[in-house]
């Protein structure tokens, strides 16, 4: 029987991923110091990595000289007017709320586990109205290695008392779905085609909410 379902936050619950990916490509071209046209692939390396580890990738993608205390504030000074103006409703994917009901009425634990700040986090699910409905949340920046790292899931797992043959996670980015996996969670990757993402490491993959609600009830009813 499914006991938890543990979302990732950004590019799952809130289309922020995208939209993060293309800023942080036009970030690296207003430091870089090379002629190179970065890949698909170079700027895909940033996605679903934690804020603490994106300012060093960010420095070898760029080739800059700046010093990289310098690069990280920069980036984070460049990110905080961006959140600062961000409407999340707008982009928040609402038919989330059909996965929280089925979760409330089979008893079904929720938690969120990201690799943004706390803060970050906490400010999205309370302005998309849900904050109120998950058990637990945690932020990567709680540990010394965000995602890949599967140190966030064992200790999401071990908060709500869930074994990881009794969880799934729904995760979109290819660190997301390896650090996951490496804790034995199922995982539903949140389809995604507009950036150079592999997530062939899933064990379902789902277009939208909807979808991913069906492999869930699937789940959750073939476990009896």
């Amino acid at each position: 029987m499914l006991q938890a379902i543990i979302f990732d936050m950004d590019g799952v619950i809130v289309d922020t991923e995208f939209l993060e990916y293309d800023l942080q490509a036009q970030f690296i071209e207003s430091i870089k110091e090379h002629d190179h046209t970065l890949t698909p692939l170079e700027r895909s390396e940033v996605v679903g990595k934690g804020l603490s580890e994106i300012p060093e990738i960010v420095k070898k993608l760029s080739g800059s000289s700046l010093p990289l205390e310098e690069i990280k504030q920069r980036y984070f000074d460049f990110f905080n007017q961006l959140f600062a103006t961000v409407d999340y409703p707008s982009i928040f994917r609402t038919d989330i709320q059909r996965i929280i009901n089925f979760a409330k009425q089979n008893h079904i634990k929720l938690a969120v586990a990201s690799s943004s700040r706390l803060e970050h986090i906490q400010n999205i699910l309370t302005k998309c109205g849900i904050i109120q409905h998950f058990d637990f949340i945690v932020s990567g920046e709680q540990f010394e290695r965000s995602k890949p790292d599967p140190t966030i899931y064992r200790y999401t797992l071990e908060k709500l008392g869930v074994q990881a043959q009794n969880a799934v996670a729904i995760e979109d980015s290819f660190f997301g779905i390896q650090a996951a996996k490496s804790a034995g969670i199922p995982v539903i990757a949140y389809e995604e085609k507009r950036m150079h993402i592999d997530q062939s490491q899933a064990d379902y993959c789902g277009k939208d909410m909807n979808e991913i609600l069906t492999i869930i009830q699937k789940l959750h009813h073939s476990s009896y």
